[in-house]
Parts: structure tokens; sequence; C-alpha cells
């Protein structure tokens, strides 16, 4: 359970990603506030998470006056230049470096570790012609802290 103390001292994002949990697998709903509900603040590594997907999921290039924010990856899934498994892992690969250099760029000395970007990897894959499951274990800068985030993405 969350209370105030967990974000004395720190700053907060607005939960855009609705559906976290400590363990398990669930299916994240993206919007900043669910029917019925009012919008929700997050630290920590649930904030990490959300900025890593963020990056990830927006075409790189998209943001006018930030040329450079975003990822290769979802330009090549709109562009349909995912066909197989092999594309796929490609594309990611190409993406995460985009993702790793934007949140290394807009981090500072003075964030807490568990929101500082340290690594990426992709954990499992499940592929079919026009879609794609992937789990992606996102790590911070405690070495405590981690998360797996599932992304299911339309190759279409």
């Amino acid at each position: 359970m969350s209370t105030v103390a967990n974000y004395v001292g720190r700053t907060v994002d607005v939960v855009c990603f609705h559906g976290t949990q400590l363990h398990g697998d669930t299916l994240l709903e993206q919007t900043l506030a669910p029917d019925g509900e009012s919008g929700q603040l997050c630290t920590g590594i649930v904030k990490l998470g959300q900025r890593f997907l963020m990056e990830l999921l927006t075409p790189l290039g998209s943001i006018p006056f930030r040329p450079s924010r975003g990822s290769t990856f979802m330009r090549e899934a709109q562009q349909q230049l995912i066909r197989t498994q092999v594309d796929l892992f490609a594309a990611l690969s190409r993406g995460l470096l985009d993702v790793a250099r934007n949140l290394r760029a807009y981090e500072s000395d003075s964030d807490p570790d568990d929101e500082r970007f340290a690594s990426a990897e992709i954990l499992n894959v499940t592929f079919t012609p026009g879609e794609a499951v992937v789990s992606m274990r996102v790590r911070s800068r405690d070495p405590n802290v981690s998360a797996i985030l599932p992304i299911n993405v339309s190759l279409r």
C-alpha cells in the first residue's frame, strides 16, 4: 500500500499505464484515469518503467521540437518492416539504443537510483505474423530494483 511517506522528497509522475502489480502477469491499461477513477501518482521503478515504455513506443522524431525523442522501433513496426522474429529482435535492439540514450540524457544526478535507467533486456518473445508480445526487464541503477514489462505490438 502506498502512503504519503513513499513520496516525501521525491518527484512524481502521473500514472499512464494502469494495472501494474508486484508479481505476476497483468494487462496494462494505457490511460490517465481508468473509468470511475481519478488519476494516480507514481515514483520509483514504476516511474522509470513508464518513461521506458513511453520512449520505446514513441516514434523517433514524432515530437515537435524534440526530434531525438522516441525510438526507431515503432516506426519500423508502423512501416511493416518486422516480418519475422529475427526482424523483431533487430528492431527492438535498435530501438533500445535510442531509449537508453534518451533516458540517460534526461536524468539528473539528483534523481533516486531506482528512477535512473541502467539497462534493458528482452526476456521473451511470442511472435505470430501481424502481432507480437514481448517481455522486457528494465533495470534501474538500484541493483535491487527492476521491472518486467509486457509489450503487445501490432505489426500490421
